[in-house]
Parts: C-alpha cells; structure tokens; sequence
C-alpha cells in the first residue's frame, strides 16, 4: 500500500494532470506527468467504459499499485505521475508490467525536455474547473 503522502487525493491534482500534464504512452496503460514541488505523488485511473466492473477496475489499479510499490527505487523526483490504465492491463504478465513501468520512467526525462503540449476542446464542467479559472 502506498502512504498517503504518496497517492494523488485531490480532485485538482487529478484535474492538473489531466489538463497539463504531460503524456508518454506505454503498452498497458497511458502516463501523464507533471513536474511538482513536493515529493513524487501517484495517481490511478481505470474508467467504468473500459472496465465494465468494480471489480475489473479495483483489480487492474491494484496490480499497478503493487508493481509500482516493488519498483520504489526508481521513483523521479518531484514529479506526479497518473497511469491511465488500458484494457491490455488486466491480462498482462505481472513482469511486462514492471517492464513496462521501468521504459516509461526512461523517457520522462526526455519528454521533460520537450515543452507541454495543451490539450484541445477543453470543457469547463464547474467553476471551480481549473480550465474556468484560466479563461476567467
């Protein structure tokens, strides 16, 4: 189990990283990133129109909880980081995982390099959007 300290809670943070983040596309899941001030936070996604069940969706972010716990060690520094977990998820080899993790952790600092590129059609659903705030 990762530490709370450790975990994306905020529905903001979420939203950042949706809307700002940086993306790096891996084979099992997708990885949005952004640069942070404190230390390294993880978040999980598992949308309900991939994965039809509460169960499915609770499994798959479980199994890339855990291979990221094993895989602590070679964290980045200050980054939050959001897997988006695809459909080939559930059925992978608990090591193409853990492989998969290691390459898209290769590539951050390169993408870092790179500036942001924003995303497109943004919506603003509520006010207290962080899309709102900006066009405000």
């Amino acid at each position: 189990m990762l530490d709370k300290a450790q975990r994306l809670r905020r529905m903001r943070d979420f939203a950042l990283l949706s809307q700002r983040g940086r993306v790096i596309f891996g084979p099992f899941f997708t990885l949005r990133f952004r640069p942070s001030q404190t230390a390294t936070r993880v978040g999980f996604v598992a949308s309900a129109k991939i994965f039809k069940t509460a169960v499915a969706r609770n499994r798959v972010k479980r199994r890339l909880r855990e291979v990221l716990r094993l895989s602590r060690e070679i964290w980045p520094e200050k980054i939050d980081l959001l897997f988006i977990a695809r459909p080939e998820t559930t059925d992978a080899d608990f090591e193409a995982l853990l492989a998969a993790v290691k390459r898209v952790f290769e590539k951050i600092p390169e993408a870092l390099k790179e500036p942001p590129r924003p995303r497109k059609n943004l919506k603003a659903r509520r006010k207290t959007s962080v899309i709102y705030r900006d066009k405000a």
